[in-house]
């Protein structure tokens, strides 16, 4: 009989490098910092399906409905803001 040992507690992830870190201070929210980071992380999984959400999301280890919630998330986060910030740029101030 052969000495097996559970592998239950092993990390499976490949070793990666450091993920980049702005400095400090963030002239913004996290919320912005990892919405951007995450909108990076999803437009390379989708050049790498060819444009199709359904790869792209397996590659990403998430459904495609996940994937699609993301994708409207962080738009409303970060196109939103762009948005409102042209809107308030080009009338002079935020409408009412």
């Amino acid at each position: 009989m052969m000495n097996e040992t559970p592998i239950s507690n092993v990390d499976r992830r490949p070793a990666t490098s450091e993920l980049p870190v702005p400095t400090f201070p963030w002239p913004e929210n996290i919320e912005y910092v990892l919405a951007r980071y995450e909108r990076q992380l999803i437009n390379h999984a989708l050049a790498h399906a060819d444009g199709v959400k359904r790869r792209a999301a397996q590659l990403l280890g998430i459904s495609r409905y996940a994937l699609e919630r993301r994708l409207t998330r962080v738009a409303g986060l970060l196109d939103g803001e762009a948005a409102l910030k042209n809107k308030v740029a080009t009338s002079g101030g935020p409408s009412t």
